[in-house]
């Protein structure tokens, strides 16, 4: 086995290596979109039973206005309640949402990341033919 095949073998080990890490990198990458987009659905399911419970909040609250004084403001005080416990849950999903752009960027940066590598890698590539083009050239002589 000569100096070329020796070379020659260990770019293709690199470039294995370099394959299998970008194929570790993707399929993170498919495990963080299937986390977001299963914390999408999440979020859509709660904005809903929110917006329900906001509608029926509402409709308590017209039915209230033409109740009796005291049970008005029974009344009143649970649906006051109940609007602490919806604006606590708008609060738990606006970090959530705010918790899930963040991953989305940081999806993006790692994507990035990849790309600058793939980029780097596939410029090196014909520098080291080059090299090995010369050093065969040198052998040869």
């Amino acid at each position: 086995m000569g100096p070329s095949d020796e070379l020659q073998d260990e770019r293709e080990r690199i470039a294995n290596e370099r394959d299998r890490v970008a194929d570790e990198r993707e399929g993170i990458a498919d495990q963080r979109e299937a986390a977001s987009d299963a914390r999408d659905l999440n979020l859509d399911t709660k904005e809903k039973r929110l917006a329900n419970l906001e509608a029926t909040l509402d409709e308590r609250a017209r039915a209230l206005r033409e109740a009796v004084p005291e049970v008005v403001r029974r009344q009143q005080e649970a649906i006051d309640r109940s609007r602490d416990v919806l604006q606590r849950a708008e609060h738990q999903l606006d970090r959530a949402e705010a918790s899930l752009l963040r991953s989305r960027a940081a999806m993006q940066r790692d994507d990035a990341e990849i790309e600058r590598e793939v980029s780097l890698s596939s410029e090196r590539e014909p520098v080291e033919r080059g090299e090995t083009t010369e050093a065969s050239k040198a052998s040869e002589s």
